[in-house]
């Protein structure tokens, strides 16, 4: 009898869904390194990112982080930089994430197709989960002028971008991309299950969407309008505008984090902890402390 009734709980007992562990999530946020070993322009010291990372990985690896991500601009125009560049990251205990911003792309033509592979990414967007907790990393430049694009980019670019020029629009800066409509999908089937799951999101990208400005994302209402529809959404990370940003809407948090590359020696990067009620962020040298509560 003790037998059956055993047995009946492990039958029952598979028919709960699986609830995922509730935890803090601890998170390293470093942005547009962009190294190359070049003199420096007005504001960007490129050679002096390399010790900068340097500093900022092992900072990363006193903490206990669940991963590192690195919201784009690793290197700034060279192919060959990212043979200096990448070492550092492997230096990491924590995995290491990338997302592609558009300096990935000012390679030569030839190693455009190469950028993914070389820096190891497992696709150029994709998703992973810790806890209960969904992190989504976007490619800004699935739709670009720097990429290599088939026939249906390219006329979803142009599209997209005579939009732009219509409405008057300051972000049709060719620096500037955006998401295809079969990464829409993509996003979209992302957060329906995240939300099947009660997992809670944060989504990544190289460009920012909100508030709207000329560093933005070329379909930056778009995206914002998708994200604001989805509660399990809490947050959006981005770089690409170095001076950075913060705003809040419709319960989302648009955390724009600083470049590193543009100064001489103080650094710029976070670690970054998702608690059940807030989102605290750590910043080093030229990144703000924050304290954003999860609604």
């Amino acid at each position: 009898m003790k037998k059956i009734f055993l047995l009946l709980i492990i039958l029952v007992g598979g028919w709960f869904p699986h609830v995922e562990e509730k935890r803090n999530i601890t998170i390293g946020i470093v942005t547009d390194v962009q190294y190359c070993a070049c003199e420096p322009g007005e504001i960007r010291f490129y050679k002096n990112s390399l010790a900068k990372l340097d500093s900022c990985i092992k900072y990363f690896n006193s903490q206990n982080l669940d991963f590192v991500a690195h919201l784009g601009d690793a290197i700034d125009r060279d192919f060959k930089s990212f043979d200096e560049i990448l070492p550092k990251f492997r230096k990491s205990k924590a995995p290491v994430y990338f997302v592609l911003g558009n300096h990935e792309f000012s390679v030569e033509e030839k190693y455009k197709t190469k950028v993914v592979s070389k820096m190891e990414m497992i696709n150029d967007y994709y998703s992973i989960s810790e806890g209960d907790w969904s992190f989504i990393f976007l490619n800004g430049n699935d739709l670009s002028f720097r990429t290599p694009q088939d026939s249906v980019q390219t006329a979803e670019r142009d599209s997209l971008y005579a939009k732009l020029i219509r409405k008057g629009r300051c972000n049709t800066g060719k620096a500037n991309g955006g998401l295809s409509s079969k990464q829409f999908e993509w996003l979209k089937n992302q957060l329906e299950e995240a939300a099947k799951k009660n997992k809670r999101v944060v989504v990544m990208c190289h460009f920012p969407i909100f508030p709207v400005a000329c560093h933005s994302l070329f379909n930056d209402e778009e995206l914002t309008a998708m994200l604001i529809q989805y509660k399990s959404v809490k947050a959006y990370f981005c770089g690409h505008n170095h001076a950075g940003g913060y705003e809040l809407k419709d319960g989302v948090h648009f955390i724009n984090f600083k470049g590193m590359v543009d100064t001489e020696s103080s650094p710029a990067f976070a670690k970054v902890t998702l608690t059940q009620d807030s989102i605290f962020v750590e910043g080093k040298g030229r990144e703000p402390n924050r304290r954003l509560k999860i609604f």
